[in-house]
């Protein structure tokens, strides 16, 4: 997500959304683009999200596979 907010940041910097004509269609070539992925935006991706299997109850999912195998 972090490259797509640095392009959001880019087109509201440059663009004068005053000027647009909004019924023409915009040329994908002079589209600015979200550019690479760095390190730093995984990184930044790692420590910012939760982590969504500590709400998943593990013992059910056991007790029920100890009880009556494989789905």
């Amino acid at each position: 997500m972090k490259p797509l907010r640095r392009l959001m940041l880019q087109i509201e910097k440059e663009q004068d959304f005053d000027r647009i004509n909004w019924s023409e269609q915009a040329d994908p070539l002079k589209m600015p683009t979200p550019g690479p992925i760095t390190t730093e935006d995984l990184a930044n991706a790692i420590k910012t999200t939760k982590s969504s299997t500590q709400a998943v109850p593990f013992e059910k999912y056991h007790k029920w596979m100890a009880e009556f195998g494989s789905v």
